[in-house]
């Protein structure tokens, strides 16, 4: 629909390119697939279509039966919940602003059109603006609609806070991204704005288990967070003539409040471009120059004398270390741990605890593994020049699986490590699991993985069929169910495990045929 739309826009106009631009931010997050890959994809993404329009005619069913209340306690449900979705935006504003100021490439033939650099870079921001909000947008409509056509239209409203919303982060994750530019270059704004929009993300997730950290052991239903929650709700702040209650009352289209928020997103957002138009033009032809510019080399490497092993290892290494997109998954899984060491902190008496915890650190190895190895070994970007060296060709498959197990071992070894402070028994077959797990993720990458760009994990995709990245998924879980098993101290963890190993090696191929392939 949107090319079509292209398609009729004049060519080289404003809202052409803004055309084109969404395009190119919705189709980095859906990623190219394969055959396979896109039948699934499809099918997924009926069902997921299905459930929201049901769900939302549902729900504007019952919304047009009753009006919004505007209470303390519902102010402070809205409120917390704009909170969450800006901070959702503004992640992924930052991870687009990075992407389409500084990676894609394409700014120095924009900058050369008859385009100013200001209308660039608005055209740009709205794209970022629509692509950070459509998800959201396309959940709340099925809603919104059904409750507006059943008497209630003061729901429209809803995508006016949602477009705000949108706007104000694209302006911070804009301007967050420009001044890590002017502050450390843009190589290192591309590896911290990654990293901080995963960790803005992750907070989300540890903030939404704040009720579970905080619940009362002799209550059921009592926290520490409702409390403090029911204690906010005293606050004339939130109260119906409050500043805190604003958002609620544009919900319920009242007009002042709505114009406000409303425009405190075109505001925030025009300023920025107003202001930032010339310096993004200087920023855009210096990450034009570093790109073409090889960075520094500390020393030279080591002679081969020291062994091929290891000099291959340290090149795999070094590339996994400057790969933002990597850093920013894995510390965002390492963040996705924090909860799970904090629960099983909680309930490391009831023995139910460091059962499914001790799976779950295992199941992680498997996918920090995966992780790993899909960039060391899939993502070579010289691959007809690795296959035409005098290098034996399990000698380099070893030393990229050595590469992808090394930092694997050390981040899930802080987690055993953990785990062996509440279990330390136990967190020997934790850590057996974890071994087994990584090692069978990495082997399923040499033996199957084809090789790709490595800018396409950046879009999540991976090579190979998508029968084995499922099969690699079900091995990880079968090292996951087994060391749960075994720590309950039942036999049957021998089933999983004899099962993620026969699938491992239903997967093999010989070297031969990896190489030719």
């Amino acid at each position: 629909m949107i090319g079509a739309l292209v398609r009729m826009l004049p060519s080289g106009s404003a809202a052409w390119l803004l055309a084109a631009e969404v395009r190119l931010g919705l189709r980095g997050m859906a990623g190219k697939r394969g055959g396979g890959s896109k039948v699934a994809l499809i099918l997924i993404s009926i069902v997921a279509v299905a459930g929201v329009v049901f769900g939302g005619l549902s729900l504007g069913f019952l919304a047009s039966r009753w009006p919004v209340p505007i209470t303390p306690l519902s102010a402070l449900i809205v409120d917390a919940a704009c909170v969450v979705l800006f901070t959702l935006m503004l992640s992924q504003a930052i991870n687009l602003a990075v992407q389409a100021l500084y990676e894609r490439g394409d700014l120095d033939l924009l900058l050369s059109s008859p385009l100013k650099p200001r209308v660039v870079l608005t055209v740009r921001a709205l794209s970022i603006t629509v692509v950070a909000s459509i998800l959201y947008i396309a959940l709340v409509t099925p809603f919104v609609i059904t409750a507006s056509v059943l008497g209630r239209p003061e729901w429209l409203s809803l995508f006016v806070i949602l477009i705000s919303l949108a706007m104000v982060a694209t302006a911070l994750g804009i301007l967050l991204t420009m001044g890590l530019f002017a502050l450390i270059g843009p190589r290192k704004t591309r590896v911290v704005a990654q990293v901080l929009a995963a960790l803005v993300g992750g907070l989300m997730f540890v903030l939404s288990q704040l009720y579970n950290f905080t619940r009362h052991e002799e209550g059921h239903g009592s926290s520490g967070v409702s409390d403090f929650a029911l204690s906010l709700t005293a606050s004339p702040l939130l109260a119906p003539n409050g500043l805190l209650a604003w958002p609620v009352r544009a919900v319920t289209a009242s007009p002042l409040p709505l114009l406000v928020i409303g425009g405190v997103g075109v505001v925030l957002l025009g300023a920025v471009i107003r202001l930032l138009g010339p310096r993004f033009a200087k920023d855009a032809a210096a990450a034009v120059g570093e790109k073409s510019t090889p960075a520094r080399t500390r020393g030279a490497d080591g002679a081969f004398a020291n062994g091929l092993t290891r000099v291959m290892v340290r090149k795999e290494l070094r590339l996994l270390a400057r790969d933002p997109q990597l850093i920013s998954q894995i510390l965002l899984r390492i963040v996705y741990l924090i909860p799970l060491g904090i629960v099983l902190f909680r309930s490391a008496d009831s023995g139910t605890g460091p059962t499914f915890g001790g799976a779950a650190i295992v199941f992680m190895a498997g996918q920090l593994a995966g992780s790993f190895a899909w960039i060391a070994i899939s993502a070579e970007d010289s691959p007809d020049l690795l296959r035409s060296a005098p290098v034996d060709r399990g000698l380099a498959d070893r030393a990229k699986l050595i590469a992808a197990l090394i930092p694997t071992f050390i981040l899930t070894g802080l987690a055993v490590g953990g785990f062996a402070f509440l279990a330390p028994v136990q967190a020997a077959i934790v850590l057996i699991g974890c071994v087994c797990a990584a090692a069978c993720s990495g082997l399923i990458q040499i033996w199957r993985q084809k090789p790709a760009a490595r800018k396409a994990f950046n879009q999540r995709q991976r090579g190979g069929s998508w029968l084995v990245n499922i099969a690699e998924m079900f091995v990880q879980a079968g090292w996951g169910g087994a060391t749960a098993l075994a720590l309950a101290g039942l036999i049957w963890a021998i089933v999983p495990a004899v099962l993620a190993t026969l699938i491992t090696l239903s997967l093999y191929r010989s070297p031969k045929k990896r190489w030719e392939s």
